[in-house]
């Protein structure tokens, strides 16, 4: 029998608010634990009940969804919601498992409530010592779920930060995911073949076909480059005799 996964909603819409629960009472093997019309109470109520994911709104009054999940000392995963596209770049910035738009679409909760199914069984079933394997100078393994996999350096295209996991980017267009923090993934991997540029992502140097002061580029793809980065991203990538010249 599968495990339960236990969520709350925070929204100040009251009609949104049932609607997603009436969404989420059809889905098999999820537990409500509490619904919250504002983030203050919602803080709250996840201090006490500890709840697996949380479903919140961006905009609330006086504090955000995205002030709720900063203010959490022990966050769970985090489904965002809203009817505006461009806070899709803030919630992820708070490791989101996914971001919505209203109004909602069923196949596209149940689509999320898979990422976070999957991130839990894979959190319930996996030691986190045992999650990452640095094997040699030039590939790791990681732990899905009863086997090890082979993940070369050189496939790789990123990284990307998701709550206490990572999700690796390969250049063949799939994804893996590994029960690992960025934090403890950049202490593991080698500088000489990747460089942090942000506090969401990990970039493999081989891969950076062009960079400015904000962004880099691989190929089609361009990531942000944190404020707090960009000297020492410069420097990894082009080297100390072309900062000047590229400033």
């Amino acid at each position: 029998m599968a495990q339960k996964i236990s969520f709350v909603i925070a929204d100040d819409d009251q009609l949104f608010r049932e609607l997603t629960l009436q969404y989420l009472r059809q889905i098999p093997d999820l537990e409500c634990l509490g619904v919250f019309e504002d983030a203050i109470s919602a803080i709250s109520g996840i201090q006490k009940m500890h709840p697996d994911l949380l479903i919140a709104d961006v905009e609330m009054p006086m504090v955000s969804g995205v002030q709720l999940v900063k203010s959490l000392s022990q966050i769970p995963l985090i489904i965002f919601i809203s009817s505006y596209k461009q806070y899709a770049l803030d919630a992820f910035e708070v490791d989101a498992v996914d971001f919505l738009t209203k109004p909602l679409v069923p196949e596209r909760l149940l689509k999320a409530i898979d990422k976070v199914r999957n991130l839990i069984e894979l959190k319930r079933n996996i030691a986190p010592n045992d999650a990452l394997k640095i094997e040699t100078d030039d590939s790791f393994f990681i732990r899905e779920k009863s086997a090890y996999v082979k993940v070369h350096y050189a496939d790789v295209n990123f990284i990307e930060s998701l709550a206490d996991f990572v999700s690796i980017f390969l250049t063949n267009g799939s994804k893996k995911t590994a029960l690992v923090s960025l934090k403890n993934l950049e202490q593991q991997l080698p500088s000489s073949h990747f460089i942090r540029i942000s506090r969401t992502h990990i970039v493999n140097k081989q891969k950076i076909t062009a960079l400015d002061n904000n962004t880099i580029a691989l190929d089609k793809i361009q990531l942000q480059i944190g404020k707090t980065y960009n000297e020492q991203v410069v420097q990894s990538v082009l080297g100390n005799s072309a900062i000047k010249r590229f400033i």
